[in-house]
């Protein structure tokens, strides 16, 4: 076996060139970013699923709420909203009072007056109730009513709503 003087064995020189080690290091770069974008990705879909399900259930606790009210005003008022002293929503006494309602980022709260958990807090709610007749043309007929909506939005604007037609001979 023949040593050259720089030690290695044989003509041979062992080990990557620097171009080859450079091609592999941007093989590997391009492979973890390709995993990295994949991860951050799913991880986007996943909040925004999150989201659109925090946001529907704000909806419908709302809509569930205004829907135990009933119909026709006691006090025999017809204009939508509340009518004076009616300045909170505990004091509500008929579906289309809560026309125009309102409840900024952190302060979404239930039924009670409490706030929701923190989680709910970065979203907005908004009613908007409109006399709506609707025509059945099966049977020939309209049906007069209300339309509620319930909207609620995230900081970035994206909006989900949920909305019920509310027939007039309604409790």
């Amino acid at each position: 076996m023949k040593i050259n003087p720089t030690g290695l064995r044989g003509s041979k020189t062992l080990g990557l060139t620097l171009i080859e080690s450079m091609l592999a290091m941007g093989i590997l770069s391009l492979a973890v970013l390709s995993v990295t974008y994949a991860v951050v990705a799913g991880q986007s879909h996943a909040h925004a699923g999150d989201n659109a399900i925090r946001a529907t259930a704000l909806a419908q606790d709302l809509l569930e709420e205004i829907l135990t009210l009933p119909y026709h005003d006691p006090d025999g008022a017809s204009a939508p909203g509340p009518e004076t002293g009616e300045t909170s929503r505990l004091a509500f006494d008929n579906v289309d009072d809560f026309h125009g309602y309102i409840e900024a980022p952190g302060g979404i709260t239930d039924f009670t007056g409490n706030l929701y958990a923190t989680d709910a807090q970065v979203f907005s709610r908004s009613v908007s109730v409109s006399s709506t007749p609707q025509a059945i043309t099966a049977f020939a007929a309209t049906i007069n009513g209300i339309t509620v909506t319930v909207t609620v939005a995230d900081p970035a604007g994206q909006a989900w709503s949920v909305i019920r037609f509310v027939p007039e001979n309604s409790p």
